[in-house]
């Protein structure tokens, strides 16, 4: 089935509705944007521009709505929170507990003794 022509009953075709809101609505979609984008590892600055673009439909209408001091507190609240977050992808195997080294030699941090600051994200080989 082509991309842009689907068949009139595929449960799958992806439909955006626009839902009525008020303030705090807004501000909680504008906050989640915020955790989002600091959760990803952009800046300050970064995070800002994204709510300036119009193609980020979302937070762009947030920005509108809510003006630049909202967003920026916004911001710099998650970042408090998500900007000190490093994350590492570290391979484990189906029983380990995902802080071993899978391949012995390679060579790379000691990850016997993890640091709070980083949240490993376990990745499994499928056989």
């Amino acid at each position: 089935m082509p991309y842009d022509d689907p068949e009139i009953n595929d449960p799958h075709e992806l439909v955006g509705i626009e839902l009525p809101g008020d303030p705090s609505v807004t501000r909680e979609m504008a906050a989640a944007f915020a955790d989002e984008f600091a959760q990803l590892g952009l800046t300050r600055a970064q995070i800002l521009a994204l709510y300036r673009r119009a193609e980020y439909a979302g937070a762009h209408r947030a920005w509108r709505l809510l003006g630049e001091r909202e967003i920026a507190r916004l911001v710099d609240e998650s970042l408090a929170v998500w900007g000190s977050v490093r994350r590492v992808v570290v391979d484990a195997t189906d029983t380990g507990s995902g802080l071993e080294k899978s391949d012995s030699s390679r060579s790379g941090p000691d990850f016997s003794r993890p640091d709070p600051t980083e949240i490993p994200l376990r990745l499994f080989k499928r056989s």
